[in-house]
């Protein structure tokens, strides 16, 4: 196993305050000197983790073509089907990502609040647009629904946290049916598809 996958593993099951570098390193078969000597601390390295992640997401967003997509839940569900499938192939990083949301060390709070805002900040430029509020029956409703599509979607990933394994195609066939139901009852008729 790899430095990267023993952190995100170990990180992701145990949280920041419980997570031993000393066994990152025995999974990933390097000696705990080694690991400090590449990241300095056990909050470094966790930072790193957090950047690595946050890299991850971006690329995925990008290869998702998201800006060639005319509509909200066009954009979702192309990043979500993008999301799916890297995690599929690097489940660590799920697991990783949904202990961040739980994570209450005070030790890696002030790097949590930034990466949770520039994240946040990202997410939101490359998926809700202004337009957008134009399909909706009421305008209005076009940031409260993009809200709720999150928490379902973040909802989703916590589910499955730690899980050896899930169907990722029935999560997302899920996803895809719920989708359907939000753009029929909140979309003009002309935009439902």
């Amino acid at each position: 196993m790899t430095i990267l996958n023993a952190a995100l593993q170990c990180f992701g099951k145990f949280g920041y305050e419980k997570a031993s570098v000393n066994d990152i390193a025995v999974a990933a078969h390097i000696s705990k000197a080694s690991m400090f000597q590449y990241f300095g601390s056990k909050k470094q390295l966790y930072i790193y983790l957090l950047e690595y992640c946050k890299k991850v997401i971006e690329e995925i967003f990008e290869k998702a073509h998201l800006d060639s997509k005319t509509d909200l839940f066009d954009r979702i569900l192309a990043s979500s089907r993008m999301e799916m499938e890297s995690f599929q192939n690097q489940p660590f990083t799920l697991q990783f990502i949904t202990s961040v949301w739980e994570e209450t060390s005070p030790e890696v709070a002030d790097a949590l609040v930034i990466l949770t805002e520039e994240a946040c900040s990202f997410r939101n430029d490359m998926v809700l647009r202004e337009e957008d509020a134009l399909k909706f029956k009421n305008p209005e409703d076009a940031r409260p629904v993009f809200q709720m599509l999150l928490l379902m979607a973040e909802g989703y990933a916590a589910r499955y946290r730690g899980a050896a394994a899930f169907d990722f195609q029935a999560v997302m066939e899920d996803f895809e049916e719920n989708i359907a139901i939000l753009r029929k009852n909140f979309y003009k008729e002309e935009y439902q598809k």
